[in-house]
């Protein structure tokens, strides 16, 4: 057998070309994947702080309107309790009233005497 050298291979500069332009169209596609990705996560981001701000101002309200009520009640539980204690002082007054009538009715019976 002869020796027959390889013949050399060569690719033409265009198909390296080509092959430049899809690897970087591949990687600019995969930046702008990047981009898109990073600016949907930076507004959740926003969207998730803004309601979390929500949720915080709704239980601050949530509490404030807890004092409240606790407040109202123990207002009426006052206002029941001075309700009782004037309708005592009313039957109290009405019995001295009764008792002063009798004194007087009593004191006239004896001037008359």
């Amino acid at each position: 057998m002869s020796a027959v050298p390889a013949a050399a291979v060569t690719v033409a500069p265009e198909a390296i070309t080509i092959t430049w332009m899809v690897a970087g169209s591949i990687i600019a596609e995969l930046l702008i994947l990047i981009v898109f990705l990073v600016r949907i996560a930076w507004w959740l981001s926003g969207r998730f702080a803004l309601i979390d701000a929500s949720f915080a101002a709704n239980a601050r309200e949530i509490a404030e309107i807890k004092v409240d009520v606790s407040n109202d009640i123990a207002g009426r539980k006052v206002v029941a309790e001075a309700r009782t204690d004037i309708a005592q002082m009313k039957a109290t007054l009405g019995e001295f009233r009764e008792r002063i009538d009798r004194l007087e009715n009593h004191e006239d019976e004896r001037k008359h005497a």
